[in-house]
This record gives structure tokens, C-alpha cells and sequence, in this order.
């Protein structure tokens, strides 16, 4: 199964009076999320949000580069997987499992760079059950 054919989704949401705009990858039942017992999020924090909490325009290129680069160095071959990701309140976080921290480490440190490091900050958990995404998603729309 390629993660390319895997659709994603968008809600909207608030939290703690913040309004949240979260999208999440849609897996078949058959996905083997069992093969990625690890959890790892990574968190941007916005430099400067719009009152809504959402990242201005120069920064969301940024954002969309970030991504598009992390996601190009750790997905194509199925190391880890992207399931989920939040912005609210002046971050942005994506949800990523894999099966070995190390790899995934090595690979967004490998991955293209800007002059400035990243805004970023990592923390990893076992999660093989994916009960973080399961705690974030609406109900409506677990399996």
C-alpha cells in the first residue's frame, strides 16, 4: 500500500478557546500501524501568529516547506509514517510513528536545512496502539 493513496481529512475545532484546524490521514483497516510502535511529534513554534493563532503568510511557506522536506525524507520508503497534524495557538504540530527513533532522527537531521535552524522541538513516546491519535481525532471518525 503506497501512503501517497492514503487521503487525508480536515476538521475544524477549538480548544481551550483557540480555534484548531487539525488533518489527519484516513488508514484502511488493513494498515499496519502495529509496524509503527513508536510515536514522534514535532512541534513548530510560530514566530509570530495571526490573533487567530495561525500562522501568517511567510511563515506558513515555511511551515509547508518544512513538511514537504520531513515528510520527503522519511516517507518514501515507508520508514515512518505521518498520521496527524494540529495547528492551534500559535503551533503546529505533526504526529509521526515509526519503528525506529534513531532512523528518523538521523534522517531530519540529513534532510535539506534553512540558514536558521528550525523552530522545532521533538518528544517520542511508545505508542503502539496510536492512542495519541486516536486522544486527538474525533470520535466520528475513528474505526
Amino acid at each position: 500500500m503506497s501512503l501517497e493513496t492514503i487521503k487525508w481529512a480536515v476538521v475544524k475545532g477549538e480548544v481551550e478557546g483557540h480555534p484548531l484546524i487539525l488533518r489527519y490521514r484516513q488508514f484502511p483497516l488493513s494498515f499496519p500501524k502495529g509496524s509503527y510502535p513508536e510515536r514522534i511529534n514535532v512541534t513548530w513554534t510560530m514566530a509570530e501568529a495571526a490573533s487567530t493563532g495561525f500562522p501568517l503568510h511567510t511563515e506558513q511557506a515555511q511551515l509547508v516547506a518544512f513538511e514537504d522536506r520531513l515528510v520527503a525524507a522519511v516517507e518514501p520508503d515507508a520508514h515512518s509514517v505521518l498520521s496527524v497534524v494540529l495547528t492551534c495557538n500559535g503551533k503546529r504540530e505533526w504526529v509521526f510513528h515509526t519503528a525506529d527513533v534513531a532512523g528518523f532522527l538521523g534522517r531530519l537531521t540529513d534532510m535539506p536545512q534553512e540558514e536558521e535552524r528550525y523552530p522545532i522541538e521533538l518528544d517520542r513516546g511508545e505508542d503502539a496502539e496510536w492512542s495519541y491519535d486516536a486522544a486527538v481525532l474525533p470520535a466520528s471518525t475513528l474505526q
